[in-house]
Parts: structure tokens; C-alpha cells; sequence
């Protein structure tokens, strides 16, 4: 049996429920846009997910179940991708630009994800800032948004860079960290590009710049794990996925240690 990706689609079958799936059967249009609409869901919903806190919990409106954590974060981000929130065309609800991206800010989050005193949030306005930060990177990279300055795009680019139909994955994960690098808070840089994810440790010792820094990209991994079924179901064919690791963070930390 062939085990699913740890990737963000899982949390969206949450409850027993395939929600992408029934999304999918409503789409008009080729596997591409297709394939477009995946990649912004899959994007924006993992640059959502964060710790909620202990408090915060999303009641999804077609079924009535609570969900709290990341299955929450994930449903309510689903239902806000799927109601247009990041779309600038009111007549295409299923799209994410730059437009829409830049201006979303926290109050729009707030309602979307039912944050109220009784339900708060942690981190609310860092996480509408972070969305918006990403539609100033759609917006400054036409050689990877294209010229519409569209997130879903980013697939058009991956496609182009198989060959022969087939993509490493390593070249999904580079091209994310090439893309989304200015959105992370810096703490380190090199050369002034900010590094994101990554931290100092003394026994790490390299001959280069990279001496003395540990590289994790909890975010940017999971990002390009959750985009392989999109590309997979488009026809292009990811491969040696052993080159990621498993995501740096305390569950599949206490699962090695296991």
C-alpha cells in the first residue's frame, strides 16, 4: 500500500471528508488550471498554518463540525481560497493575485477564520501580513508568476523546468526558496538575502559561508511535499523525494526518536 505524502492535502480530508475532491468536480478548464488552482490552495494554506493556540477552533458552514490545530487552519483557509479571498476578479473566485494578495490584512483574516474575543487566534496579524508579503513576490517575479502576476502560475514554471516529464523535487524546493525568501522574518542573511529557517550551531562546520549554519525550512519542505500531487495529477512525474527530509519540528522529531 502506498503511503500518502505528509503533505497539506491530508488535512483537508479531514472529518472524513474529501474536500478537494469535491471541489474538483465542479472545475471547468484543462488540467493545467487545474493543476494552478492546487498550487495557490496548497501555498496559501500552509503560509496559514501556525500554532492556533489552545482556544482557537473553525466551525466549517457545510458540515457544522468544529475543527481545531492545523486541521482547523486547514478547512477554514479552504473555505476562504474557495469564497475568492485572495482574487482580485469577483467572476473567478478560484484564483490567487498579487492584487488581491497585497491587500489582504487582517481584519478580512479575522472574519474568515471567526476570530472573536470568545475564539482568538494567535498570531493573527503576522499571518495576514505574511499572506501579503506574498503578492509582493508574485508581483516583483514575472519569470515565475508570469506577466499576470498570478501564485497558481508558480506551475506553469515547475512544468517548463521537467524534462522529459520528469522534475526532481529538489528543483520544487529550490525554486520555493528562490521565490518566497524576502517573505521570512530575517535573522540571518548572507549577501542580504534573508535565509529564513535557518540557524546557528557550532558543531555544523562547512569550508564556505554556510559554516556554522544548520538549515531546517520546516515551511518551504512541506510546501514542496504538498505540491508534488499537483504536479502528479498534470502530468508531470516528481522524483527522488529521499532528498527532503522529514519536517524539522517536535512531532516527527519525537517520531525518529521513536
Amino acid at each position: 500500500r502506498r503511503v500518502p505524502f505528509h503533505a497539506r492535502w491530508r488535512h483537508f480530508e479531514v472529518g472524513g471528508r474529501d474536500r478537494w475532491a469535491a471541489l474538483a468536480k465542479t472545475l471547468k478548464g484543462d488540467a493545467a488550471e487545474r493543476a494552478r488552482i492546487r498550487v495557490e490552495l496548497a501555498i496559501t494554506s500552509v503560509l496559514l498554518d501556525a500554532g492556533a493556540g489552545p482556544d482557537w477552533g473553525y466551525r466549517e458552514p457545510d458540515s457544522g463540525e468544529r475543527y481545531a490545530r492545523s486541521e482547523g487552519l486547514a478547512v477554514a483557509s479552504f473555505d476562504l481560497y474557495r469564497r475568492g479571498g485572495f482574487s482580485n476578479d469577483p467572476a473567478k473566485p478560484l484564483r490567487a493575485d498579487a492584487e488581491a494578495l497585497k491587500r489582504f490584512g487582517a481584519p478580512a483574516l479575522a472574519m474568515a477564520f471567526q476570530v472573536f474575543p470568545h475564539n482568538p487566534l494567535i498570531g493573527l496579524a503576522g499571518r495576514a501580513a505574511l499572506i501579503a508579503s506574498v503578492g509582493g513576490v508574485v508581483a516583483a517575479r514575472p519569470d515565475l508568476f508570469g506577466a499576470g502576476a498570478r501564485l497558481g502560475h508558480l506551475f506553469d514554471h515547475l512544468a517548463g523546468q521537467a524534462k522529459d516529464g520528469v522534475l526532481p523535487v529538489t528543483l520544487i524546493f529550490a525554486t520555493l526558496l528562490d521565490a518566497f525568501s524576502p517573505i521570512w522574518p530575517s535573522r540571518l542573511d548572507i549577501e542580504g538575502v534573508a535565509l529564513g529557517d535557518v540557524w546557528k550551531h557550532p558543531a555544523a562546520r562547512a569550508k564556505d559561508r554556510t559554516d556554522g549554519l544548520v538549515p531546517f525550512h520546516k515551511l518551504s519542505q512541506w510546501l514542496a511535499y504538498s505540491l508534488v500531487e499537483p504536479l502528479e495529477e498534470a502530468g508531470v512525474r516528481v522524483v527522488d523525494l529521499d532528498a527532503l527530509t522529514g519536517l524539522p519540528e517536535y512531532r516527527n522529531g519525537g517520531l525518529l526518536s521513536d
